[in-house]
């Protein structure tokens, strides 16, 4: 029980961050882009829209995230076991892949881009760095021998 419950935890642990990154990368180069217009923004600005873009994008980031990694860390783990190869590469080519495939799905699927910094490739392959920070720490967390046993 305990082991499931630390499980979990470190699974939310990953998704948490990647929500952190990924919101701190989306303000940034949208707040970049409205000071390529010549407008003056402040680090006080900063600050308080990433904040509010961090409470606004919690709930549907967060569900979007935790879904692409299920599906993302899942196939990193049966991978692992059935192929062999390195562990961690598997959960890093997870992350890397996880978040920009959902929002590319999203956009196929719906025809709308639900995170602003996925309209660029900058945006998107900054996303996609945000889950492999994520997947790094995942892997490291529930490594064979390690706090997971």
């Amino acid at each position: 029980m305990i082991k499931k419950a630390k499980f979990v935890l470190f699974f939310f642990s990953a998704v948490m961050l990647t929500l952190l990154l990924t919101t701190v990368v989306g303000t940034q180069l949208v707040l970049s882009d409205i000071a390529d217009f010549g407008i003056n923004v402040h680090w006080s600005t900063r600050v308080t829209a990433t904040g509010h873009d961090l409470i606004g994008l919690a709930p549907v980031m967060s569900a979007l995230i935790g879904a692409a990694f299920v599906v993302a860390f899942g196939v990193a783990a049966m991978c692992h076991r059935f192929i062999g190869g390195n562990r961690t590469g598997w959960y890093l080519a997870a992350g890397f892949t996880a978040v920009p495939v959902t929002l590319l799905l999203i956009k196929l699927t719906m025809g709308v881009t639900l995170f602003a910094a996925a309209r660029s490739d900058l945006g998107m392959f900054l996303t996609a760095l945000c889950g492999v920070a994520s997947a790094c720490l995942f892997a490291r967390l529930t490594q064979p021998g390690g706090v997971v046993q």
